[in-house]
């Protein structure tokens, strides 16, 4: 058997299972919150977006900003930040505005994972330097990562 295919399809029961006792009274339980739609871009750099920013602007993220109310943090994935960084990040953009932080290629891509919980610790310590700002920190796996990996 190939990962991630089946011989015979037409056999495979996909029935979804009904739901654990608990999950209704838990559910009920929980509060209700507003949805909360955020659209942004990978980056914020004048590179990236080609004709977004007016000739002449310094303060690309300041702009980036009032325009979108997210963005991927995709240089955490090739750099550690440090505290300094992550605030000038932070104060830079308008109250509601989230910053989705990408974990590092050295824990994702080199170390596949493996042995990474003090690198996830520092990754986690840093961002949390975002505060209010800080949104789904989230990982992206090398596009050869396969089970043989675990």
């Amino acid at each position: 058997m190939k990962f991630g295919q089946v011989e015979n399809p037409d056999e495979v029961d996909f029935t979804i299972p009904s739901d654990h006792p608990d999950t209704k009274r838990i559910l009920a339980k929980s509060k209700k919150q507003d949805f909360k739609l955020y659209v942004g871009c990978a980056k914020w750099n004048k590179k990236d977006l080609k004709n977004f920013y007016p000739k002449g602007i310094n303060d690309e993220l300041g702009y980036y900003a009032s325009h979108f109310n997210c963005v991927e943090l995709n240089a955490t994935f090739y750099k550690r930040y440090w505290e300094k960084q992550y605030t000038a990040w932070r104060d830079g953009v308008p109250e509601a505005f989230l910053f989705f932080p990408k974990l590092p290629q050295g824990i994702t891509h080199f170390s596949r994972l493996k042995n990474v919980e003090e690198k996830v610790d520092q990754f986690a310590e840093n961002s949390a330097f975002l505060n209010e700002k800080l949104g789904m920190p989230f990982l992206q796996m090398h596009n050869n990562f396969d089970p043989k990996d675990f």
